[in-house]
């Protein structure tokens, strides 16, 4: 059985076309947008039946295995396009791509491509650009002509030496001088957008600054790819590329798999496929280490999902503090971490904000400067006045390696939100930079 949640981004939900009992095919639109909304339409990503349709979800029983699919009609304007195809951001939030799309740079800005693969562990967007190196630049030509940008910056972390490597060497035999590949160091969060027009445009914007401030289009690239699938085949958005990894009893010890999936499809058939869960294994993390949550009862493989990880236990401790970073996990995650260490939320000693941290609306926090750290003793020892023996952070690395070296003056033991994620791969933790 699929499920196709009727809402998976940002924006109004899609309106069933489909009723219970109705035969489906691979391709074909299930759900459809309302023009006048910010919306996207929702395709079946299998053949099979509808079982149920209900406000918030439709349900489909798979009939066989076949990979062909219906092709979208035809539009005139790559935004038409993507919109027809369902694609948001497949990256984030999961912003309406089509949105983007409509913009006109005038031939004087630029499109970024987000190829950072910002969190660890995860591996399917350069996975998919490894594999083929020519089709992800000609998607990144197909978007850049479509915006009319001066320039593309193709952002990728240094350590993907040899993507880094492919990619020049395709541009430099295509005669491309238009689009560069950018190398960004190595560090979290180098993706968050923002981070990314600082470091390719040498511009910070303020925290309620979108990216058109800096005459700029951030793309995902991904999003790209399916973006040119979509114009090229005719392809909806039904599959989903994706990182499973951690304590699965078919992965050997600190090994990962890239697999792509029907969009719908429910994340504990996955787990199964992978020989479900190890024992003694602690939380099954959907997404990232950084911004990821506990998956869900029923919860499915949406447009927006990046990663299974099936974590390490925490570790338990008693008179926790946490400090709180605007590029890692909310407040939320970080209380559930806590209580995952053993310490329920009023048994907590602290609760601290990092001084970079603006609040834009009511819970919700960015980064003044994603990735540069303001100095974090005043928070630490706060928390270590307030009887902390243990500091709980989801920071960035920067700011991780400032706690690093505060705690390291102290009897107070730093945890990072990531710890037991990255254990399970048998990863360095984010501590004190090297």
């Amino acid at each position: 059985m699929l499920k196709f949640n009727l809402r998976m981004g940002i924006g109004a939900p899609a309106s069933p076309i489909v009723k219970d009992g109705d035969e489906v095919k691979r391709g074909q639109k299930i759900a459809d947008f309302d023009p006048e909304q910010l919306s996207v339409p929702i395709y079946s990503s299998v053949n099979g039946k509808v079982k149920e349709v209900t406000d918030e979800a439709i349900y489909i029983e798979k009939t066989d295995d076949n990979k062909e699919y219906l092709k979208i009609d035809k539009k005139d304007n790559l935004a038409d396009v993507a919109r027809e195809a369902g694609i948001i951001g497949l990256g984030g939030a999961g912003f309406p791509t089509y949105v983007k799309l409509n913009t006109d740079l005038k031939g004087e800005g630029y499109l970024l491509i987000n190829a950072s693969e910002c969190e660890p562990i995860l591996e399917h967007n350069i996975t998919q650009i490894r594999e083929n190196p020519q089709k992800f630049i000609d998607a990144v030509k197909l978007v850049k002509e479509n915006i009319n940008a001066k320039m593309a910056f193709i952002a990728m972390k240094i350590i993907h030496t040899e993507e880094i490597k492919a990619l020049t060497k395709l541009l430099k035999e295509n005669n491309i001088t238009d689009i560069r590949v950018f190398p960004l160091k190595n560090m979290y969060p180098v993706g968050e957008e923002r981070a990314i027009i600082r470091d390719v445009l040498n511009q910070l914007l303020s925290v309620t600054d979108l990216p058109n401030a800096a005459d700029a289009v951030v793309m995902n690239s991904e999003t790209t790819i399916a973006i040119y699938d979509a114009y090229t085949d005719g392809k909806p958005l039904i599959d989903k590329m994706m990182t499973v990894a951690g304590n699965l009893n078919d992965l050997g010890k600190n090994e990962y798999a890239v697999r792509t999936y029907p969009i719908g499809t429910i994340l504990s058939d996955i787990i199964e496929e992978f020989g479900g869960v190890r024992e003694n294994s602690g939380e099954i993390i959907i997404g990232g280490p950084y911004t990821g949550h506990t998956m869900l009862e029923e919860e499915i493989l949406s447009k927006t999902v990046g990663g299974i990880i099936v974590a390490d236990p925490c570790e338990q401790v008693t008179n926790l503090g946490i400090i709180r970073c605007a590029c890692g996990p909310n407040k939320d995650r970080l209380l559930h971490i806590a209580e995952m260490m053993g310490v329920k939320e009023e048994d907590l000693v602290g609760y601290e904000t990092c001084k970079n941290a603006k609040e834009v609306k009511p819970g919700v926090f960015k980064c003044q400067n994603p990735g540069i750290c303001p100095g974090q003793a005043e928070k630490v020892l706060n928390l270590y006045k307030n009887g902390a023996t243990d500091i709980l952070i989801g920071h960035c690395t920067d700011c991780s390696n400032t706690v690093a070296a505060n705690v390291a003056k102290i009897p107070v033991e730093m945890h990072h939100a990531t710890d037991h994620a990255k254990d399970s791969m048998g990863l360095e933790r984010t501590r004190a930079m090297k």
